[in-house]
């Protein structure tokens, strides 16, 4: 996804290129063959087909390792994109999420001191007061 340098600015986290399947459930019903296309602390662009309304709820689980490590959110949906939609999120669920969507971010960043700026100026997905 292409993004204006303002929008990026603007932006509490870095945004990384990854793409890898998703399971996505939203407003409660399960989606099919969704990927993620860019993953930041606070969201993720879903690649999809299907459009929603902003603030419809929905939550993912990127599966990594299967049956042994994955990341669970819940949030909402943010923004229409052509490829699908983005997704903000509200919760991280469990502190091996957390860290798990913290190490991808980290691994997958190519300024790694910015993106541990930015952890060090957030408690979790909340920038601190």
């Amino acid at each position: 996804m292409a993004t204006m340098a303002g929008e990026h600015e603007q932006r509490e986290f870095t945004r990384v290129p990854i793409s890898f399947g998703v399971e996505v459930s939203v407003d409660g019903r399960a989606l099919e063959g969704c990927l993620v296309h860019d993953l930041s602390m606070k969201g993720m662009l879903v690649v999809t087909p299907e459009r929603f309304p902003i603030g419809t709820p929905c939550s993912a689980v990127i599966v990594l390792v299967e049956g042994e490590v994955e990341i669970r959110m819940s949030g909402r949906v943010a923004a229409d994109h052509p490829e699908g939609f983005g997704m903000e999120f509200s919760t991280i669920d469990g502190l091996e999420s957390y860290i798990h969507l913290r190490n991808l971010v980290l691994f997958n960043a190519g300024d790694v001191d910015r993106v541990e700026g930015e952890f060090q100026s957030h408690a979790g997905i909340r920038r601190k007061a």
